[in-house]
């Protein structure tokens, strides 16, 4: 679901009602990606709230209702590492670098289908193929029922092989 525009202007307004249902739309996805660097629940909702506050307090420098996914999830991920960091979670980046290389891949597959795919499709195509976890685990998870996983999974496969084309 793509965020309207009038809800956008709201959010960058400071309107409650939209930043709200902004928070409500995109808490499961910022969620998800924090979890990929912050192993405990409580740490993760309390990341969460830091991160959505502070795309809140800087919620004037998204330009458009393109960008506030990718801006959201940005910040997400730039709060996960740094409580991470903190708390000594992961290793450091140079060792992570060392390993990996410099490239990160969670974020260029994130990359590749925020354009195309809704928050739940990207959530449910993330944990099955990037986690290949059973339709089971993804509705324990995301507490999305495994039939609407399914569809949506279906759903997105679709919109991929289209939109890849």
């Amino acid at each position: 679901m793509a965020t309207s525009f009038k809800t956008f202007k709201g959010f960058i307004d400071g309107d409650e009602d939209a930043v709200s249902q902004v928070f409500l739309e995109y808490k499961n996805l910022l969620y998800f990606v924090i979890a990929q660097y912050v192993n405990n629940k409580e740490d993760c909702n309390d990341v969460l709230s830091d991160a959505f506050m502070k795309a809140y307090q800087h919620r004037q420098e998204i330009k458009n209702v393109n960008g506030l996914k990718s801006f959201l999830c940005s910040i997400a991920k730039n709060e996960a590492i740094n409580f991470s960091k903190k708390n000594k979670e992961i290793p450091s980046s140079e060792l992570i670098e060392e390993i990996y290389g410099n490239y990160d891949r969670g974020n260029a597959v994130l990359d590749l289908l925020e354009p195309l795919l809704s928050n739940k499709e990207t959530i449910v195509v993330y944990y099955k193929a990037v986690f290949s976890y059973t339709w089971d685990e993804i509705a324990e998870e995301t507490g999305i029922p495994s039939s609407t996983a399914r569809l949506l999974y279906k759903t997105a496969k679709e919109k991929l092989r289209k939109g890849l084309k």
